[in-house]
């Protein structure tokens, strides 16, 4: 039993040493008072042990949480921690990279060596025009 119950169950057993008792209009008063304490104290007891439960139950949730984090993303974090190792290097060394000045924009452009495709059509990622025109479309552009 909680504090507030053993407190209240002290206060009844005190007002029947005291012989209060439902005839007075004080004794009803101290009665009811006592027993509107006991439904408070019962209510604060249901209340903790839902909390108990719901903790637990949080708790539960917030391991298998984890465990499911830690099986999903470990593996591949390692994975690609490697690959973006790598290319850091890459980058850092200067090599792979191809760097192009859009004509329409003047965007600065990089593009992987190895990847790279004249035959594909490579649009600027801020105007969104072939960065690689053929010449007598820059011909006709240059007439006009």
């Amino acid at each position: 039993m909680s504090k507030m119950g053993e407190k209240v169950a002290y206060l009844k057993g005190l007002a029947e040493g005291l012989g209060v008792n439902a005839e007075t209009e004080q004794g009803k008063l101290m009665l009811a008072i006592i027993d509107t304490l006991d439904a408070f104290a019962a209510e604060i007891k249901e209340n903790e042990d839902k909390l108990e439960e719901l903790e637990e139950y949080v708790e539960d949730i917030d391991n298998d949480l984890s465990d499911m984090e830690e099986a999903l993303f470990s593996e591949d974090d390692d994975d690609e921690d490697d690959e973006y190792d790598e290319e850091d290097d890459d980058d850092e060394d200067g090599e792979g990279l191809i760097e192009y000045e859009c004509p329409h924009c003047g965007t600065v452009i990089f593009f992987d060596e190895e990847a790279f495709d004249m035959e594909e059509e490579h649009l600027c990622p801020n105007c969104q025009h072939k960065v690689f025109e053929e010449d007598d479309e820059l011909d006709g552009e240059d007439e006009e």
